[in-house]
């Protein structure tokens, strides 16, 4: 995903004299990331910065209060594009498709049930998420208020997490229709409104900036290498990581990936374990997991296979590389 992901979480440690820093390095982040907005970073690693953000400052509303701080704007040419279309169901369109430029972990669906549109968002990524999850709603809610207007308000807005300590800040943010404890992240919506006029819109900007977006799609200009790096990151701690489930997320077959991959010049296995160690090391240096918990997240069958593989590869047990790296 985008570092851009991260953008605010600075500023709003500093405001609870929280070293926005040492949580980046925590969460096994560069110092820099959020100076870098298109720099690509791994999901797990950016929920993780998020949840441990929230520890940190004492506020289980971090998530909420970061989204507050942002709109349009922070989802880089994707908020451009969305600005310009002719409609609100258009715009949020934009958004749907073109989401994986942004935040390839996050996929946001609709489901219509008679006058009411259901938008629901799913982060399609290991590990603990709250506060991730409260961002996706909470932008999603911001950006249909920048596009219907002030005087707009949700049918409902559904959260899977429990109730917070402040609900009435949420309530604030995302009206009184609000639910916690609910089947699913989203927000129901009446029908209706898609069909409004985006009020943002510059229909002559519109073509030149479609033109720009769909040059920048997945799989336009991405390698097939990194592809498969990108569906590894999401799919590592399933256990559903083999070359015939990345291909199927792919949408190809197992023997085109096969071949696209030899014609790069690497192998499914050497990705796979690449993105494993990459991965692994992460959370070793950054001690917020054990070695038991590492080896969960990375889809091994136990810490006795995770420690056979790490020694094999890198030539000393994960507690010693831990010991002269952590």
């Amino acid at each position: 995903m985008r570092a851009a992901a991260l953008t605010g979480l600075g500023a709003l440690c500093r405001t609870y004299g929280v070293d926005a820093v040492r949580v980046l390095r925590e969460a096994g982040l560069p110092a820099s990331a959020e100076s870098q907005p298109d720099r690509r970073l791994p999901v797990t690693a950016v929920n993780q910065a998020f949840e441990l953000a929230a520890q940190a400052t004492g506020r289980d509303d971090f998530g909420l209060r970061l989204a507050e701080l942002r709109g349009l704007s922070n989802l880089g040419p994707i908020g451009l594009i969305a600005r310009d279309e002719p409609s609100v169901g258009e715009a949020f369109g934009v958004i749907e498709a073109y989401l994986p430029l942004h935040n390839d972990a996050l996929a946001i669906s609709r489901e219509r049930f008679g006058d009411l549109l259901v938008l629901r968002s799913e982060i399609l990524a290991p590990g603990r998420k709250v506060q991730a999850s409260d961002i996706a709603v909470a932008m999603q809610h911001r950006i249909l208020r920048q596009l219907a207007g002030p005087g707009w308000a949700a049918e409902e807005v559904c959260l899977t997490r429990g109730e917070p300590a402040d609900p009435a800040r949420f309530r604030q943010a995302l009206g009184p229709h609000l639910r916690f404890n609910a089947e699913f992240d989203g927000i129901v919506i009446r029908a209706d409104l898609f069909a409004r006029p985006n009020p943002l819109a510059d229909a002559a900007f519109r073509p030149y900036a479609g033109q720009l977006l769909r040059s920048a799609a997945p799989g336009a200009s991405e390698s097939m290498t990194e592809r498969v790096r990108r569906v590894l990151g999401l799919l590592l701690a399933s256990g559903r990581c083999t070359a015939g489930h990345v291909a199927a997320q792919l949408g190809i077959s197992r023997r085109t990936l096969t071949r696209a991959l030899e014609a790069e010049g690497t192998r499914f296995l050497a990705l796979h374990d690449d993105a494993r160690s990459e991965v692994a090391q992460r959370h070793l240096a950054g001690r917020a997991r054990n070695l038991a918990e590492v080896s969960d997240l990375l889809g091994f069958s136990s810490p006795a296979a995770f420690t056979t593989w790490f020694r094999r590869r890198h030539g000393i047990s994960p507690s010693e590389w831990r010991r002269r790296n952590g």
